[in-house]
């Protein structure tokens, strides 16, 4: 049997060394085209000739797609060297994800032909005046004499835009609602009858063109309309759920490669005759990050299997982990720097490797969806989840404090919750973001009423534009069937202590679960498909983007399964002498009852819907970080009998480094308050460099040469 992820290790092999100054494949060389603002055409064109731009594409129509988590590190790999090399190469994914969502078997051969060809396909959805609220967008498709349409405004920093081959374009059909869009493909012939403007320059991925396209009554026939008429919106929006996905690849790579230099220059410099890596404050810095880099690869690797085991309740899982893998590398790449000190402003040598991971992986932040847009989104789920976990809400006495967000500080750059930021990318913003300033379509509370656009779009109602409302805060979730290992079913009642704070619910400190002298609520069912989600590097069922869906529905499989299985989970660590583990898996699942709990208050309350307070913004960020720790707690468990992260069998130390970290940032702490929790991270991270590994949950083999033996004492 072919080990997880060999693909991966075979690409990074044919890459050679990229610590090596002479391989065109290797940092150096990225640094100094992207000092150029040179387009990486030599390695475009080599992972062209192994067939990298398949990766993204079902075998079904010529690709080599075997499973998203596959793609997600073969990317990387590449990535890691070279973060424009995944505009360079897999520009083309947000333009067919939307045809093979929404659109004929005919068009779908026909974009899987283009790209089998070497073609690009932009995707066009972004508008200057409008930016990432895209229900103000002005670009028209008009109906023509001739039955076709003619396409007329401009389109806003499409990713390859000055060199696309084709173009996938999303228009307005009528006059308001996200059903007043509809999505056309435009071939070669299209395309050539569009004014492209000059390529705008960015800060980060420099070389890839991002550039304006200007349609003049461009003639658009009636069989380039993807899907139906009005459904162009709801198709896109639902084809960015695995783009939002993949993206993540980047951050990972770039999060990866400034640990790793921040690493090695660390173990080589010496201060007072002291590794820099073996002092105080360098071993915790190392740790921190290291915890960080592991929670957003874990819910990455997490994301891109459920995309293929239960696409249509994918959407939540979609967009935190767009938000987590972002804000989570961002904190990784922000203590790598640190930790050269002055270096680190240098334009050469580590700080200038460093310094394009951090420009690189910012960029990917908004590429797709503005983080504005994904914590909406989250938001609007969030009340659905509470009947699931009331059994381990604190009672509102004791539930004192403010919920609050990733603390700012030294190696902990501060989550933006403030006003949009205008899209930086080729993707596709938030679908109602800003819709809270137009009073006609969103209530006092900041919902959407029905009829107006909700984010809440079925499957079917998605595919003819129709719009359906997120469920109540009291509307239970639908149960599944149990699972193979089903949980014990037993929850914790535990509170934490805090400072008291006036109209909320949320604890600001979580202590560690006294035992189990309390009688347990029995929890819900595991979910169907819990086991599968969480069995890494095991075969998947093909990818089936016409089954994502865009529904607020309260079935996510990580959630449901967290509430089934969390104290099972907490008895085998407490079993195993993890008693710290096992107590910050309670506190996680309390965290989560209310955050979900305060949400379905705050939802009844008028003055703290979307569109009057950021509450829930900051509900939605804490249930980001709160699921990706659940997400940690199972995934441990999966694996009984080998460690993730280089540990022996059910090594826990990582497990109790990722839940310490992620529960300080949710309660708006600073991490390294966690510093007793993190030297199994630390640990984890040192081994994985040292037997030349990527830093994943699997074993993924790396061609980097030994570190440099230099020894610089200060």
């Amino acid at each position: 049997m072919t080990a997880p992820f060999a693909a991966a290790a075979l690409l990074d092999e044919l890459l050679g060394d990229p610590w090596r100054a002479d391989n065109v494949y290797g940092f150096g060389a990225g640094v100094a085209r992207d000092d150029r603002g040179d387009f990486p055409h030599a390695f475009a064109a080599r992972l062209d000739s192994v067939d990298f731009p398949l990766a993204c594409l079902p075998p079904s129509l010529g690709g080599a797609l075997r499973g998203l988590d596959d793609t997600l590190q073969l990317i990387r790999v590449a990535a890691r060297r070279d973060a424009a090399i995944m505009p360079a190469t897999l520009l083309s994914c947000s333009a067919v994800m939307t045809v093979l969502a929404a659109g004929t078997p005919e068009q779908a051969k026909t974009v899987a032909d283009w790209v089998q060809e070497g073609r690009t396909i932009a995707f066009a959805l972004s508008e200057e005046r409008s930016g990432s609220d895209v229900l103000a967008g002005e670009c028209r498709l008009d109906p023509a004499q001739d039955g076709g349409f003619r396409l007329t405004g401009r389109k806003w920093l499409v990713g390859r835009g000055a060199t696309a081959d084709a173009a996938v374009v999303v228009a307005r059909t009528a006059a308001r609602g996200p059903a007043a869009f509809t999505a056309v493909l435009l071939g070669p012939r299209e395309l050539s009858r569009v004014r492209r403007q000059p390529a705008q320059a960015v800060t980060g991925m420099r070389g890839i063109d991002f550039a304006d396209l200007t349609f003049d009554g461009t003639p658009v026939p009636q069989s380039a309309v993807i899907g139906d008429l009005g459904g162009g919106l709801a198709g896109a929006m639902r084809a960015q759920q695995v783009v939002r996905l993949l993206s993540t690849a980047a951050c990972l790579a770039t999060a990866d490669t400034a640990l790793r230099t921040a690493l090695r220059f660390t173990q080589g410099r010496r201060i007072g005759g002291v590794r820099v890596a073996d002092t105080a404050h360098g071993s915790r810095e190392l740790a921190v990050a290291a915890a960080e880099l592991f929670a957003a690869d874990l819910l990455s690797l997490t994301a891109a299997r459920y995309a293929h085991l239960s696409p249509a309740t994918f959407g939540l899982c979609s967009s935190i982990v767009k938000r987590v893998a972002t804000s989570l590398t961002a904190f990784t790449v922000t203590r790598s720097r640190s930790l050269l000190g002055a270096r680190g402003v240098l334009a050469h040598g580590p700080g200038a490797v460093i310094d394009k991971a951090q420009r690189d992986n910012t960029v990917v932040e908004s590429i797709d969806t503005s983080p504005l847009g994904v914590l909406r989104a989250v938001a609007l789920q969030l009340p659905g989840y509470a009947p699931t976990f009331a059994p381990w809400a604190r009672p509102a006495a004791e539930a004192d404090g403010t919920p609050g967000l990733p603390a700012a500080g030294p190696g902990s750059p501060a989550v933006p919750a403030g006003p949009e930021q205008p899209v930086s990318g080729p993707g596709t913003p938030a679908l109602f973001e800003g819709a809270a300033q137009r009073g006609s379509d969103v209530g006092a509370d900041g919902r959407l009423p029905a009829g107006s656009g909700s984010a809440a779009v079925s499957a079917s109602s998605a595919r003819t534009g129709g719009v359906v409302v997120a469920p109540a805060a009291d509307g239970s979730p639908d149960r599944f069937g149990g699972s193979a290992r089903p949980g014990s079913g037993v929850g914790n009642g535990h509170a934490g202590g805090g400072p008291a704070g006036a109209g909320s619910r949320m604890p600001t400190r979580f202590e560690a679960s006294a035992g189990d002298g309390l009688p347990y609520p029995p929890g819900p069912a595991a979910p169907a498909g819990l086991d599968s989600l969480f069995a890494f590097g095991e075969p998947l069922p093909g990818l089936d983007p016409g089954a994502l869906d865009l529904s607020a529905r309260p079935k996510d499989l990580v959630l449901l399964g967290f509430a089934a299985r969390a104290e099972e989970i907490a008895r085998d660590l407490r079993a195993r002498g993890e008693e710290r583990g096992a107590g910050l898996v309670r506190d996680v699942r309390t965290a989560l009852a209310d955050t979900f709990a305060t949400a379905a208050e705050a939802q009844r309350d008028r003055s703290r819907g979307l569109g009057a307070s950021p509450e829930l913004l900051d509900l939605a960020e804490r249930c980001c970080l709160l699921y990706t720790a659940a997400a940690a707690a199972l995934a441990w468990y999966a694996h009984p009998d080998r460690g993730l992260y280089g540990e022996g069998p059910a090594g826990a130390g990582w497990l109790t480094a990722v839940l310490a970290v992620l529960l300080a940032l949710a309660e708006g702490r600073d991490p390294r308050q966690a510093a007793s929790d993190l030297p199994p991270a630390a640990r984890a991270l040192t081994s994985l460099d040292a037997e030349r590994l990527l830093f994943t949950a699997f074993p993924v083999r790396l061609s980097d040469g030994p570190a440099s033996e230099e020894d610089e004492t200060t």
